[in-house]
């Protein structure tokens, strides 16, 4: 009904247009030639002075940027403004982004107020990132898209290359590997066809990480050093190729080279982040040629001081947990305990931190859209008011069009109805599902970290123990280690994050091999020699459903004998699944709780079936069929 009426006063408006009266306003009162002139260049001054220290000094910037909005404040004229709103939301972005998104916004609407198109890539490029930041993906695409658009319309090839690396950014975050790499490949041929070396480096960074070939990634990162060499404004972009390169090397002096030319750029233009970083990767590298003393000084003395200093707590998280294992390197069992609660801490005081900060930023971002609303609803409501009285003559005719929407709106409504009640049952499915995944994801994080501690703890008391046989001891703490080895890696096959290091073959076999061990259930296993490319999400939903008929199968059917088999079609996957154990009543499968759910859900989000049998004392047995050719459309 809401869009019917929009209709009507849109028409309504339309009528009336030609009775509006015209009304003139006065022109701003002009401002001395020379005092104009000196006005813009400095504004043009304090505009390269932002942009020279927005990074390493963000308060000197903030004081230069507020300067150049108070020039542009009283110049009054569009173009300045937005550029003064625009260095406000550059000289916010590194400590509050909130203020950012404000004057970027301001920006935006002032430059869309007078169609200055010019300034209207960044600026929507800024808004996206924000929402990137605030990880609203959805928002965050549509604004790269915007700005990849005006863009390419204004021949900024450098925003485009950029907004095409954000968005490679976006799909990696989510997971989406293949689109991703699409991403930054357009942005590195539009950075090589227009030479913007900066951009061709940071591109060739991203490139490298999709390279399985050691030799070839270190080839690309080499290639990307060049171009960020010869290019100002790359510091950042440099420093993190270094430590990237570091990271995956093998040799632990050549490791040790590159993180020491990180850390060269780094101490001297205040990139504190990535010295942290440098240090901490340092410190495997150093325990690798057994230098401990060394590892512990990358720590000691430089990295956690640092992440003192800047308060982060995520980062002394990060190092408190790797300062515990060069302790349990040392031998130092009690010290290495206490360096893991202190990291447990930490992580827990991060991550509330990052969460309300990410809560401010969305807080800040719908207000700002509401605010928005309301000054749009507030126009419509003084456009009702000054055209109240030609509404008479309307009358008619906005009857007609309510009586013609209305049959309308009822007849959609009807059509629109079934798909779209459909349309919300999947939505729901995938939203539990999506809850089911992140409650495996948290738990399998809480089970790693525990596991760690406990072990750790034990055989540190352990060690403390007066034990007569020296080898009764070094047994029992290698059965510890190899019971927390054991358990850690049943947590990474819980964690979807993880799931994606494993081949589907490996997954299933884990699976069935944990059971066996944790429960002592009798599994017989057939699966195909190879099963080829498979969609992720096929991965993801067949694994867990196996998972699940494993889980109850130890519950309710752990004296019996279980028999999983796999069918490979050109067309379909088949899982069928046996137990000889108590059975159930199927007409009760509701109130069995979420598992059994689970599976049925599972099936139909990869638009297969799953079909039960079972009864008291007769065993269970089901068939689930998934296709496979709609799924590899769907990825492509």
């Amino acid at each position: 009904m809401k869009l019917l009426n929009s209709a009507i006063l849109g028409v309504f408006l339309g009528f009336v247009v030609g009775y509006l009266p015209m009304v003139s306003k006065a022109g701003p009162v002009p401002i001395n030639p020379s005092k104009l002139v000196f006005l813009k260049d400095s504004i043009r001054k304090l505009d390269s002075l932002v942009q020279e220290t927005k990074e390493t000094n963000a308060p000197f910037a903030l004081k230069q940027a507020r300067k150049a909005l108070s020039y542009a404040q009283k110049l009054k004229t569009p173009e300045e403004l937005i550029r003064g709103y625009r260095l406000m939301g550059q000289a916010f972005f590194q400590k509050d982004k909130d203020s950012s998104y404000v004057y970027y916004n301001k920006a935006l609407k002032l430059a869309d107020s007078i169609r200055y198109e010019p300034a209207r890539p960044f600026l929507i490029f800024s808004c996206g990132l924000l929402y990137y930041i605030a990880k609203d993906y959805k928002t965050a695409i549509l604004l790269m898209d915007s700005c990849i658009n005006l863009s390419k319309l204004q021949k900024d090839y450098s925003r485009l290359s950029q907004a095409y690396n954000i968005l490679g950014n976006i799909h990696m975050d989510i997971k989406n590997r293949d689109v991703a790499l699409v991403m930054y490949d357009s942005a590195n041929r539009i950075a090589r066809r227009y030479k913007i070396n900066n951009l061709i480096g940071i591109s060739l960074g991203n490139l490298a990480r999709f390279e399985n070939d050691p030799a070839k990634a270190l080839k690309l990162a080499r290639e990307a050093i060049s171009y960020l060499k010869n290019s100002t404004g790359s510091i950042e972009g440099l420093a993190n190729i270094y430590v990237n390169i570091g990271y995956n090397a093998t040799n632990p002096d050549t490791a040790l080279y590159y993180f020491n030319e990180a850390l060269k750029l780094t101490k001297t233009n205040n990139l504190w982040e990535i010295e942290i970083n440098a240090y901490n990767n340092m410190v495997y590298s150093y325990l690798d040629k057994g230098n401990i003393k060394g590892a512990e000084e990358c720590l000691v003395d430089h990295a956690i001081p640092l992440a003192m200093r800047e308060k982060n707590d995520d980062w002394l998280a990060t190092l408190y947990d790797t300062y515990a294992d060069v302790l349990v390197r040392k031998g130092d069992f009690k010290e290495a305990f206490e360096a893991q609660k202190t990291a447990m801490k930490k992580r827990t005081s991060a991550d509330k931190s990052r969460a309300s900060e990410q809560v401010r930023l969305l807080g800040v971002l719908l207000d700002v859209k509401n605010k928005e609303f309301m000054i749009k609803d507030k126009e419509k409501e003084l456009l009702v008011e000054q055209n109240r009285l030609q509404k008479t003559r309307l009358g008619l005719t906005i009857t007609i069009f309510l009586i013609i929407g209305f049959i309308f709106l009822i007849l959609w409504l009807q059509q629109r109805n079934r798909a779209r009640m459909q349309k919300q049952q999947i939505t729901s499915a995938k939203r539990i599902i999506e809850m089911d995944e992140n409650e495996k994801g948290r738990t399998a994080r809480e089970l790693h970290d525990i596991t760690g501690q406990l072990v750790m703890g034990i055989t540190g008391e352990i060690e403390n123990l007066d034990l007569p046989d020296s080898d009764v001891k070094e047994e029992i703490k290698s059965k510890i280690r190899e019971l927390g080895k054991s358990i850690r890696l049943i947590s990474h096959r819980m964690n979807k994050a993880t799931l994606e290091h494993f081949t589907f073959e490996e997954l299933i076999l884990g699976q069935c091999e944990d059971i066996r061990k944790v429960v002592g259930l009798q599994i017989e296993l057939e699966m195909p020699d190879e099963f080829g490319d498979l969609n992720e999400e096929v991965v993801l939903h067949s694994y867990r459903i196996v998972q699940e008929l494993l889980t109850n199968a130890g519950k309710y059917a752990k004296e019996s004998l279980v028999r999983i088999e796999f069918l490979k079609t050109a067309t379909e996957m088949i899982l069928t699944y046996s137990d000889s154990g108590p059975g159930f009543d199927t007409s009760l499968i509701e109130k069995k709780g979420m598992g059994l759910m689970n599976i049925f859900e599972r099936a139909r989000l990869l638009n297969g079936t799953a079909k039960v049998t079972s009864s008291p004392g007769n065993g269970t047995s089901w068939e689930i069929i998934i296709p496979l050719v709609l799924q590899k459309a769907k990825s492509s």
